[in-house]
């Protein structure tokens, strides 16, 4: 199994569509599971009362590819965006209402991006006909204004 992410980091803007790529490479003859889940970037570490507005969350790319790996997932917001298993797409609960999926294979459709978009998304194949290799990979969301 090997699992792959098109492009790992991707800046958008707001309120345009978002198409996060991932693909796989799989020995399994049955349709995997296909797992996509969202985690906010880390808060800074600085104190952001200073700055104003920015409430302390990281809103670049360079500082969020830097921030993610540095924080527990307790830190930030974490959760499911969608499922897909064979053509069923199952859609967490947060993004119910928006139109959000799975398209082709495990290429993860966002619809219009909100300001709340912004984090790292990991797509995680499971099968359990095929258990060697690399099952999951990740792409950095930006979401800009303007």
């Amino acid at each position: 199994l090997q699992v792959t992410v098109a492009n790992p980091q991707v800046v958008a803007l707001l309120f345009q569509p978002v198409l996060l790529r991932c693909h796989y490479q799989t020995l399994a003859t049955d349709p995997p599971i296909v797992t996509w889940k969202y985690k906010s970037f880390c808060p800074t570490t600085t104190s952001s009362t200073s700055s104003g507005g920015d409430n302390g969350l990281v809103s670049s790319p360079g500082e969020g590819l830097e921030a993610t790996s540095g924080c527990p997932d307790g830190a930030r917001t974490v959760r499911i965006v969608a499922t897909k298993r064979g053509d069923v797409v199952t859609v967490g609960d947060f993004y119910r209402g928006r139109s959000v999926t799975i398209l082709g294979e495990a290429e993860l459709s966002l619809g219009p991006a909100a300001w709340g978009d912004s984090g790292s998304y990991t797509c995680t194949v499971s099968t359990t006909q095929d258990l060697q290799g690399n099952n999951e990979a990740s792409a950095q969301l930006v979401v800009l204004g303007e």
